[in-house]
């Protein structure tokens, strides 16, 4: 299931980037993570607590997901094909003749407001379906035990999917280049029904878990509360069950963890494409190295997936420190490089291209190994924090960390690169600051995780059981 949510991912994430940078450029991506993709997850989150309350688990997996198929159906089919009709064109010109200078972005967004749910839709397939529904109903099926042996090959074998969507965006994006417009129209409905179909396969794999899910938790119910078994899903409010995970020592610190991440990750990011819009500027160009990057990505897991087994055997905190120091050794050199191009720039008056093409593909390195990483040693070792967990933390503690706190790293993260871009005027002037709360933000995440790895140790040493009632 992991393999068929991972090539959904990839395609969304290929799309959403290449329609919005190309055309707004790397900047307008602070502004839609803060201003819509936080908002739009909050929205999720408080909507997934109701459902979690009221439906089954198979319900609840079914209507949270088939909403994003049809989306994606519509977007690609009806409302790009009508980008230009459905702008606001006089509000558009309107808030033009009214912003400043600093702020047009804001007509941009609203002129392409298709673009902006489309990546709002991505980003949420990413924190919502693959980190919060495919993996709660991992950890449904797995015990402390299981899931140290199984979790690494899910986290390996599901993330090979890169290596299957990879050459598949490439080949319908190359196929039909030589159309034009209407080639790359034709790309994205290729694309979509590919979206389709894996959605399809992923509710028919989901229920032949669920059917497992129930058959496991039937003998469960004849051991009877013996003290292995584990809590029963309680239904608290949203509000009720923040408050109560707040009391959740390793919640919290997987809290933290996940924050530090998302502000690492979304620093080295959007720095990184905003060299690469300099470089490949059309859509074609981008979708093209993108789908490339998609097609690392793969390979990228396999090497982590590897390392997760030799890591793990060393303990659960050599297996989590390895994705912050992944990203700190491949990070340093394309800061490094893009702060001397643009001191040559200022000093100078001389800017390199092959200095420009060099911080693109060494930051390509960085970020696809980082998010191969992500994939594969951080989210394996952060469920495994999760397994021995009760119910209301292991559904509603993952829902508010992947979407609420997660969504607060990179909303937040993105507010301070708002500021930096409002007041010093661009993304590249702005470098040496990502920079430097990059580098603070992998320091602190060093720090958490051997706490972390403590007080896991401390519940092993003294497991207790909460019941809540």
């Amino acid at each position: 299931m992991l393999f068929c949510t991972v090539i959904n991912f990839d395609i969304a994430r290929n799309l959403k980037e290449t329609l919005l940078v190309t055309r707004m450029g790397a900047e307008a991506i602070p502004f839609v993570k803060f201003w819509v993709v936080m908002p739009a997850a909050l929205v999720f989150l408080i909507t997934y607590s109701w459902l979690a309350n009221h439906l089954s688990k198979a319900w609840l997996f079914r209507v949270s997901i088939i909403p994003f198929i049809i989306w994606m159906l519509a977007f690609t089919w009806l409302i790009y094909p009508a980008l230009d009709e459905l702008a606001p064109g006089r509000l558009c010109d309107f808030l033009e003749n009214w912003l400043p200078v600093q702020l047009q972005i804001v007509t941009e967004l609203l002129y392409y407001w298709p673009l902006v749910v489309l990546f709002t839709a991505a980003e949420l397939w990413g924190a919502a379906v693959i980190s919060i529904l495919f993996w709660t109903t991992a950890n449904d099926l797995h015990t402390s035990d299981s899931a140290e042996k199984s979790y690494p090959w899910i986290a390996m074998l599901g993330n090979l999917a890169s290596l299957v969507s990879g050459p598949l965006i490439l080949f319908c994006i190359s196929n039909n280049s030589s159309q034009g417009a209407a080639g790359w129209q034709l790309s994205m409905n290729q694309l979509s029904v590919l979206f389709l179909i894996n959605g399809i396969i992923i509710l028919l794999l989901h229920n032949s878990c669920n059917k497992q899910r129930c058959k496991k938790s039937s003998i469960i119910k004849r051991q009877a509360l013996s003290s292995e078994s584990k809590a029963p899903v309680t239904h608290l409010p949203l509000t009720e069950s923040i408050r109560f995970l707040s009391h959740s020592t390793n919640v919290r610190y997987i809290a933290l963890v996940m924050l530090f991440y998302c502000v690492c990750i979304n620093m080295l990011e959007v720095a990184w494409k905003s060299q690469v819009v300099q470089v490949f500027a059309t859509e074609l160009e981008y979708a093209t190295f993108m789908g490339k990057m998609t097609l690392m990505s793969g390979f990228g897991c396999i090497v982590c997936g590897l390392c997760l087994f030799r890591l793990l055997s060393k303990g659960w905190q050599a297996a989590a420190l390895a994705t912050p120091v992944l990203m700190l050794i491949t990070a340093v050199p394309f800061f490094l490089i893009v702060l001397y191009n643009q001191n040559q720039l200022s000093t100078t008056g001389f800017f390199s291209v092959e200095l420009l093409s060099l911080s693109v593909y060494i930051g390509l390195i960085s970020n696809v190994l980082s998010k191969s990483a992500k994939y594969t040693l951080f989210d394996a070792t952060k469920e495994m924090v999760f397994v021995p967990l009760g119910n209301e933390e292991k559904y509603k503690g993952k829902a508010a960390i992947e979407l609420l706190v997660s969504r607060l790293g990179k909303s937040g993260s993105a507010f301070m690169q708002q500021l930096l871009i409002i007041v010093l005027g661009s993304l590249s002037l702005a470098m040496i600051w990502l920079g430097g709360i990059f580098f603070i933000a992998v320091l602190w995440w060093l720090v958490v995780i051997g706490v972390l790895d403590k007080s896991r140790n401390n519940a092993k040493a003294n497991p207790e059981i909460k019941v809540i009632t």
